[in-house]
């Protein structure tokens, strides 16, 4: 038997892992502390939370990583491979849209010896790629692994969707925003991974890069919605009814987003067929050069920017026409019911024990993962069915979320998740009617019910007493908040 010297077996064993010993790779590892809001009790916080991800160090004092990574965060600590120095930094901008975030270290340039990676345009499905994180001793850990294919997909956390790769992986990525490398360009990082299928999601670097320039560069415009809800056309009886006729492929569109160009340009059940020159399929898909069969929705986000205008082939009431459309940055403050997806804090009104806020789909969610069949059926169908659609800009679902139980307020106790329509007998829209009433009569008087009828009055005589008595029972740092 041919034996080898031990040190040749060393060399072997190193020119077969070649990046076994290299500390410059641009991967640092983001420890964040976290505190959110509690969505149902809005005057309270929860306990605070650890979470650790990684970030792409992207020049000599910017971190790249995930939104949902620093959402809520009270303290972010940056680690360096082989080092035992934690550096603290900062949010420039995160963006729940495409889930990114942008952090600047603080004091000087610690990134400088690291590697800065350039941008790959454009990888191909199939590709053989690298997969950078570190590992528990903070030294730098390398998987192979594949791009299986391309698709228009939610993000994790968020009610979002853009384009992501599904890679398949050798390596247990072990947090958010492992870099992936291809020809050793940036050609994505992991936004999940599932130890289970071995596989994870990768945010291209296209996404990437438009958003680094953009964050670094005020004001930031964000990336391009259309402005409108729509579904697949299968059904040949609609089709018929629609006036689509012979007409290959396209979609129903639903509805339009009030104050946007879509509100102004198409209308509830106009049929798009061809979209920004391509051909949209009766499922929502056209033909990518890259890429393959996708969603058109990602020539909305994946292809232009806020500002923007496209030309759109429709079929309204049997004819065919081109309409043009401009694009802007999706805005959740016009939507009937906004997600809050990032916790923000909102607004809320305690009086007589009586909590008056408004609804938000992450007061929904937070009942879990089956929140559906656990929150009131009337607020669920008014997320589901109407979350983008208000009568007109500024409306609001107004609740009575619950009732501190007080002696002024019994009878009242059992009351919670009610949509208000009057208070005082005044006809509300939305949180800052309220507060514009009781700013003007000093308290809550009476609040009308949608679901009763029933008038709940409030004792004015002993309001005050009563609500010094609840804020101390309940610990209440305040009974209102006006600002979101």
């Amino acid at each position: 038997m041919n034996k080898r010297p031990a040190w040749i077996l060393l060399l072997l064993a190193l020119a077969c892992t070649p990046h076994a010993l290299a500390d410059n790779a641009p991967i640092v590892r983001v420890m964040v502390t976290q505190q959110a809001f509690d969505p149902l009790l809005p005057w309270q916080k929860r306990a605070p939370v650890s979470r650790s991800g990684f970030g792409v160090a992207i020049d000599e004092s910017h971190v790249l990583t995930t939104e949902g990574l620093v959402r809520n965060n009270t303290l972010i600590e940056i680690q360096l491979a082989r080092s035992g120095e934690n550096i603290a930094a900062t949010v420039i901008k995160a963006d729940p849209q495409v889930n990114l975030a942008l952090l600047k270290i603080t004091g000087t340039a610690p990134l400088k010896h690291l590697k800065h990676p350039e941008f790959q345009d454009f990888t191909p499905v199939r590709s053989a790629v690298e997969i950078v994180q570190l590992d528990e001793t903070r030294g730098i850990q390398r998987g192979e692994g594949q791009l299986v294919k391309a698709l228009v997909d939610a993000l994790p956390d968020a009610p979002f969707s853009a384009l992501q790769y599904s890679v398949l992986t050798d390596l247990n990525v072990d947090g958010e925003a492992a870099a992936v490398l291809y020809e050793d360009k940036l050609a994505g990082i992991m936004l999940s991974y599932s130890r289970a299928s071995r596989t994870g999601k990768m945010l291209p670097a296209s996404f990437i890069e438009r958003f680094i320039h953009d964050a670094k560069h005020e004001p930031y415009h964000g990336f391009a919605s259309a402005g409108f809800s729509w579904k697949p056309l299968v059904d040949p009886t609609k089709r018929t009814y629609l006036g689509v006729g012979s007409t290959p492929g396209g979609v129903q569109i639903l509805t339009c987003l009030p104050g946007t160009a879509a509100g102004e340009v198409l209308k509830a059940n106009d049929v798009i067929v061809t979209w920004d020159g391509f051909a949209v399929d009766n499922l929502g898909y056209y033909d990518d050069e890259h890429y393959g069969r996708l969603q058109f929705t990602h020539l909305i986000k994946g292809t232009r920017r806020s500002g923007d205008s496209v030309t759109i082939g429709i079929v309204r009431e049997g004819k065919q026409q081109e309409v043009s459309l401009s694009l802007a940055t999706r805005d959740e403050s016009r939507d009937l019911i906004p997600d809050n997806v990032t916790g923000a804090p909102r607004g809320y009104l305690v009086d007589g024990g009586i909590v008056i806020r408004e609804l938000t789909g992450r007061m929904l969610k937070a009942h879990g993962g089956q929140w559906q069949t656990r929150v009131d059926p009337r607020l669920a169908h008014l997320y589901l069915t109407r979350q983008y659609s208000p009568e007109e800009q500024g409306d609001r679902i107004v609740l009575l979320s619950a009732v501190l139980p007080d002696p002024i307020n019994i009878g009242y106790q059992h009351l919670r998740d009610q949509i208000i329509e009057k208070v005082n007998q005044q006809p509300i829209r939305n949180l800052k009617d309220v507060f514009r009433i009781v700013q003007h009569d000093g308290h809550i008087k009476t609040v009308s019910l949608r679901s009763n009828g029933v008038d709940l009055v409030l004792d004015q005589e002993n309001l005050d007493t009563a609500n010094a008595r609840i804020s101390a029972q309940y610990r209440l740092p305040a009974l209102r908040r006006e600002s979101d």
